[in-house]
């Protein structure tokens, strides 16, 4: 196990350099929030130190600014390839300069370092970064911005090839905690919200309505935030229903190859007719049994084990794998959903636990690779886990190189790797969700399990139809996984002069296949209805756009070099570059390589095997676990694999009835179809907030019903009427 030491830390003697506050600004304007953190520290040695600062970040955050103030001196740094900036840095201080060095840490995307050279005795030092990052959408239109605060061990798994940071002046003095926030300090947050209305102010988050009439008007906030402990700003998006569009006008420098172009960003949820909602599947559920799972996150974890074993479509094959250091499957193979393996996989839900030592993922996936599917099913892996491990790339590679699969992953609580979570799920052509120790795991999962039934949509291509004279470069260049119905988003280089005269309605063609079905979504825009300069210089549209392209050609392994005249042109780092201090007058960084790489790919975008296309004329609600009733756990627990329920004594006292009553009661003889009919509506009558926790539950039994012959009753509506 390798620990983190989190905040600013002198390297010579391992100890914190007292950190006296953190003050926090954040800015979400639609789908994009914009953050600039300022740090604040005193050192209070006698003598020079050299430190490293250690902070977490979400992993698809692009950090495009970085400056530190020292004893009244400001350092500006820019982004340099890794080398190259590592040599700066040291010939600074050998020569007794101050100088800044920030890097990704080695195999932690999410993790940044901070080197600060020659750190004056009694000194102030004032660190400032400004990022720039999507916010999470949800399928049911609710937007999440994290605060990460709480940075976990990251797990270096004994089979792994991947090593912990070889870089000596990296390793700090170790301790045994994830989460090592020097306690004597203050964070402040301040945000503004545009179209924000409502707020709910709670310990972990801010809930905000967000309209989209109003969002020339702001609403802000501040408040001092507890250490430890990760914050999210929540945002119910209302009004959003039609697509978004954004035109960020690039900057007048054309010296900047990427900056100096424009960028369209698109966002809208496509609605696919006769999409197939039932496909054959081989669901593989692996679970994280850690020592950190412990607690109310492995109840949490059971809890929604059940519900899904309990929602899987009867036509499916399953299995169940825990892992910590080791793991263990259910079956050899997936086996077939049928009265008796539920029954096993009951057993071990209802006796897990958080006994399997640390947290090896790759062994575990290679596992379940290793078995071919069988007919026509596909596999969708659902993978629950709060940890972090140092071979995120080992493991994406693995899940880059399946066929006919789809991996979702669930980041639990404080502190979990948002890269590992992020990439694998990127990878694997499946969604990425993170569920806070506040949240709800359950319905989470549930909306996942949703759309991991639908027919999977590849080949997708995007045409676009601009005004005459532009074209579009896709960034990324291949479209990232679409669900139906849910929150997309897409950025594309504007080639062409984008002249006033020349906007109007323009459109952009999604198409895919689904099986042996071609799929197509036509969204309908105008280009420069929302045309933007952005009169800061900062281009966050620029900056995503490029990050986006940046993971892509990371998780594709695009050659180095292509990334490193990307990274340094836009000032966003990867793992081949870094942030240095360096002499803004003497700057010679020319990366042109990057654009003739798109510039190669818009060249070939007749060829149909190209992802690059040119024109072509054509009420809150609560998220806290005590809102999940024991009763509706119980009523589900003790539901047939095939959806039916039986009338026995349990179920009697589930429902607050004797079974002699119940059994009176019913207008058709078959007792089974009565007892169905009365748990449905003993669900909707009291879990109807829980809704889409046992959707999936009630819609098998209604398909069981459906199946049965009523005596021509109205069984559901006799069942309602009972119960009122």
């Amino acid at each position: 196990m390798s620990h983190q030491n989190y905040g600013l830390i002198s390297i010579d003697t391992g100890y914190f350099v007292p950190l006296q506050r953190i003050d926090v600004q954040v800015s979400i304007n639609g789908l994009i929030a914009s953050v600039k953190s300022e740090l604040h520290y005193v050192s209070d040695k006698d003598e020079n130190t050299e430190t490293v600062f250690v902070f977490p970040l979400d992993s698809d955050a692009a950090v495009y600014e970085f400056e530190a103030e020292i004893d009244g001196k400001t350092i500006v740094a820019e982004v340099q390839e890794k080398s190259q900036a590592k040599e700066t840095y040291q010939d600074a201080v050998a020569s007794g300069y101050t100088a800044v060095y920030m890097s990704e840490a080695d195999n932690a995307g999410d993790t940044f370092r901070l080197k600060l050279g020659n750190l004056p005795a009694k000194a102030a030092a004032r660190l400032t970064l400004r990022y720039v990052q999507e916010v999470d959408v949800s399928s049911d239109k609710i937007g999440t911005f994290m605060l990460p605060r709480a940075l976990n061990p990251r797990y270096v798994p004994k089979c792994s090839s991947q090593n912990s940071p070889s870089d000596a002046s990296f390793r700090i003095h170790t301790i045994q905690s994830g989460v090592t926030y020097c306690p004597d300090f203050t964070m402040n947050l301040n945000a503004v919200i545009a179209g924000g209305t409502r707020m709910v102010d709670l310990t972990t988050k801010w809930e905000f309505d967000v309209l989209a009439e109003k969002m020339d008007e702001m609403i802000s906030s501040s408040k001092q935030l507890d250490n430890g402990i990760d914050f999210s700003i929540v945002l119910h998006y209302k009004g959003f229903e039609q697509p978004g569009v954004v035109l960020e006008t690039g900057s007048a420098d054309k010296n900047n190859p990427f900056l100096s172009t424009d960028v369209l960003m698109v966002n809208f949820s496509p609605n696919f007719e006769n999409l197939e909602n039932q496909v054959p599947c081989e669901f593989v559920i692996i679970i994280d049994c850690s020592g950190s799972m412990m607690g109310s996150r492995m109840e949490k974890a059971k809890e929604t084990l059940l519900l899904i074993l309990k929602s899987l479509p009867v036509n499916c094959k399953f299995t169940i794998i825990r892992f910590g250091s080791r793991f263990s499957s259910l079956f050899l193979e997936s086996s077939k959903y049928d009265e008796n393996s539920l029954k096993v996989a009951m057993q071990l839900q209802k006796n897990l636990q958080a006994d399997m030592g640390g947290t090896e993922i790759l062994k575990p996936l290679e596992n379940v690779f290793k078995n071919r599917l069988s007919g026509c099913h596909s596999r969708q892996i659902f993978l629950l886990t709060d940890g972090a491990v140092y071979n995120v790339p080992e493991l994406v590679q693995l899940v880059r190189k399946q066929k006919n699969t789809r991996v979702f992953t669930f980041g639990m609580g404080d502190g979990c790797s948002t890269e590992l979570i992020r990439d694998v799920a990127k990878a694997g052509n499946g969604k990425a969700t993170f569920v806070k120790d506040s949240d709800r795991l359950q319905s989470k999962v549930m909306s996942v399990l949703k759309a991991s039934i639908q027919s999977e949509i590849t080949d997708v291509t995007l045409t676009w139809s601009l005004p005459t004279g532009c074209t579009a470069i896709n960034v990324p260049e291949n479209v990232p996984a679409i669900f139906d119905g849910e929150m997309f988003i897409l950025y594309c280089i504007i080639s062409g002069n984008v002249e006033e005269s020349l906007f109007g309605k323009s459109s952009v063609v999604l198409t895919g296949h689904a099986g042996d079905k071609t799929l197509d979504y036509k969204m309908n825009f105008v280009l420069g209805s929302k045309k933007q300069t952005d009169a800061d210089n900062l281009y966050p549209i620029h900056r995503l756009a490029a990050k986006a392209s940046l993971t892509e050609m990371e998780i594709s392994n695009v050659k180095e070099s292509l990334m490193v005249s990307l990274s340094t042109t836009t000032n966003i780092t990867c793992k081949y570059t870094a942030f240095v201090g360096v002499d803004k007058h003497s700057k010679g960084i020319v990366a042109k390589d990057y654009m003739a790489y798109l510039a190669k790919n818009l060249a070939m975008r007749k060829k149909p095997t190209e992802r690059f296309y040119g024109v072509e004329e054509r009420t809150q609600t609560s998220t806290s676990d005590t809102c999940l009733s024991s009763v509706m756990m119980q009523l589900i627990e003790i539901q047939a694999f095939d959806g039916s329920w039986q009338l026995t004594d349990n179920f009697s006292k589930i429902l607050g009835n004797t079974m002699e009553q119940l059994r009176r009661e019913s207008p058709v003889a078959d007792i089974d179809i009565w007892a169905t009919a009365l748990a449905v509506a003993f669900l909707r009558k009291n879990f109807l907030e829980q809704r889409e926790e046992w959707e999936m539950v009630e819609e098998k039994a209604l398909k069981w019903l459906s199946t049965k012959t009523n005596d021509g009753k109205d069984v559901l509506q006799e069942a309602s009427k009972i119960l009122s």
